[in-house]
């Protein structure tokens, strides 16, 4: 996993922040692979929240905070839910909790 600990934190910190105590974070793409260089940060977040606009405006609050974070500027983030609004998994949800690191 390529990122420092102080990003690591940092990124807890806004999830839990942004989505409350029981989120669960994961990294994955090129940044959750050794082997990699360069690459954007994927992140995986899977919350409760099951009401779309708390999720959309939490969301949004995570992006901010991750913004304002000096450990993570310039850094390009992107973020894929997981929420009881999806009911099947998506690709995109296999692939990161099949290579993902929980954060």
């Amino acid at each position: 996993m390529r990122i420092t600990s102080n990003q690591h934190r940092a990124i807890v910190s806004a999830a839990h922040r942004a989505f409350g105590p029981a989120v669960r974070v994961r990294l994955f793409g090129s940044r959750a692979d050794d082997a990699r260089r360069g690459g954007d940060f994927d992140l995986y977040v899977e919350t409760e929240l099951a009401d779309p606009d708390k999720l959309v405006r939490a969301r949004e609050r995570f992006l901010c905070l991750l913004d304002a974070s000096p450990e993570l500027e310039g850094e390009k983030i992107d973020v894929v839910l997981n929420s009881p609004l999806h009911k099947e998994l998506r690709p995109i949800d296999r692939v990161a909790r099949a290579e993902g690191v929980t954060l």
